[in-house]
């Protein structure tokens, strides 16, 4: 549930970090199994992420199928929106990690994350909901897309403000669509500081 400062006029958040992550092979996985069982597991795993989030100091801004977004450094600002978001993608692939070890169903997700300005506004007049964009949103999207199974892929400015709390492992260019070459780097954990 959004805080209520989030509800209001279109703002723009010049310093916030965007998660985004989805699902392998979720298409097949929803034509092949129960839909009240895979809804009831996806639903568990998002109410697990979202209590991650709150940990995090995350906003859950929005779930779309098999899609999870999260941002950190609004409504409230914040120094560490980068180190929140990055804390919180480790713990929801670690909690995908354990869940794996106890269930049949195997899930494997992608994260991106990316750091820049956001705007955030409330878009739509019937179901109106909150929604953020610009270029760090897109970009998080894209990298996520880039990730593979299991992996947390950032830019280049984004694990440069991780810093030395997190080991983050520079990787190939990747071409990414509406950035071009851009120099990605791998979150892999916690680092030595």
């Amino acid at each position: 549930m959004l805080r209520q400062p989030l509800l209001g006029s279109p703002q723009r958040f010049e310093q916030a970090t965007v998660l985004m992550l989805d699902f392998v092979d979720f298409s097949e996985m929803a034509v092949a199994r129960d839909p009240a069982a895979l809804v009831a597991e996806l639903n568990d795993i998002f109410s697990g992420f979202d209590r991650i989030a709150e940990m995090f100091d995350c906003e859950r801004i929005k779930t779309n199928g098999d899609s999870y977004m999260a941002v950190c450094g609004l409504p409230e600002r914040s120094p560490d929106h980068t180190a929140n978001i990055a804390h919180a993608a480790l713990r929801m692939r670690g909690y995908i990690d354990r869940r794996n070890r106890t269930n049949s169903n195997q899930w494997r997700c992608r994260i991106g994350l990316a750091s820049g300005a956001v705007v955030g506004s409330i878009v739509g007049v019937k179901k109106y909901v909150y929604d953020v964009f610009g270029p760090a949103v897109n970009l998080a999207a894209r990298l996520e897309k880039a990730a593979a199974p299991m992996q947390v892929l950032t830019d280049a400015t984004t694990g440069t403000l991780l810093g030395p709390a997190f080991a983050c492992r520079p990787r190939e260019t990747c071409s990414l669509k509406g950035f071009g070459e851009l120099r990605v780097h791998e979150l892999l954990g916690l680092g030595a500081a």
